[in-house]
Formats: structure tokens, C-alpha cells, sequence
């Protein structure tokens, strides 16, 4: 995460893609509809292609993160969004940290469980060395 001097480099370089994300997400209930079409893991994978994993994890892993006594979300799910950071506050508010309610993700804890699912096992991938094109 980067350090921003001032709440305008603040919102343009760290608030506005998230809130960006969280709207590809939320906007037409897009989390719900592809979770309930089966087309989740499709859509993780776009959305991970056009906002990127590090925002996309960011705010999965913030909303969970924020429920810890709600069992329905796995123990290796809740492990993993205590990895993450939480989200940075303004400068301005730097002093008395504030919590960034608005970038939760209001979705029922089942599809949020599958999402971060999703973004877990993209992480693993992308961890994993690609292997070398055997020679012919």
C-alpha cells in the first residue's frame, strides 16, 4: 500500500479504484446474479482482469474480516483475509483511524465465502512459477 501526502492523491490513487471495484461488484446485484448463474468464477476472472487481484482481495477480505463471528464463512477464508491489510484511511484521518464501511461488500456471506475462494486459488496460480516449454 502506498503512503499519500494528501486526500486528493489519496482518493485518485487508492479510494477511487476501490470504490470502482466495489461497484463492478454490487451494481445490478453483479456478485449475486453471476454466483446464482454459476458464472462466478467467469466473472472473478474478468474482474480480476479489469480491477486487479490486490483491489479485488482488498475488499473481500475487508468485508469478511469485519463478520468474525459469522461461521458461515470458512475458517481457511477468515485465515486468509487476516493476511490482507485494512483499508488505508485518509491522511487527514491518520490520527483517529477510521473504519471504511462504504467499500464493504453487502453481499450474503455464502457468495462472498465462493468469491474469496475464487481470488485464493488466482493467488495460488499466480504464485506458482509457470513451468518451462519442454524442449522438442
Amino acid at each position: 500500500m502506498g503512503n499519500y501526502g494528501t486526500i486528493d492523491q489519496w482518493r485518485n490513487e487508492y479510494y477511487y479504484k476501490l470504490r470502482d471495484c466495489k461497484k463492478a461488484m454490487m451494481d445490478d446485484c453483479a456478485l449475486s446474479q453471476a454466483y446464482n448463474s454459476n458464472t462466478l468464477k467467469k466473472f472473478m476472472e474478468q474482474l480480476i482482469g479489469t480491477h486487479g487481484l490486490e483491489n479485488v482481495s482488498l475488499l473481500l477480505s475487508n468485508t469478511i474480516r469485519e463478520a468474525p463471528w459469522d461461521k458461515r464463512y470458512s475458517s481457511k477464508v477468515k485465515a486468509w483475509a487476516n493476511r490482507y491489510p485494512e483499508i488505508q484511511p485518509a491522511p487527514a484521518e491518520e490520527k483517529e483511524p477510521l473504519r471504511i464501511f462504504a467499500l464493504n461488500l453487502y453481499e450474503h456471506p455464502a457468495i462472498l465465502n465462493q468469491a474469496a475462494r475464487i481470488a485464493m486459488k488466482k493467488e495460488k496460480e499466480l504464485s506458482q512459477p509457470k513451468p518451462k516449454e519442454q524442449a522438442r
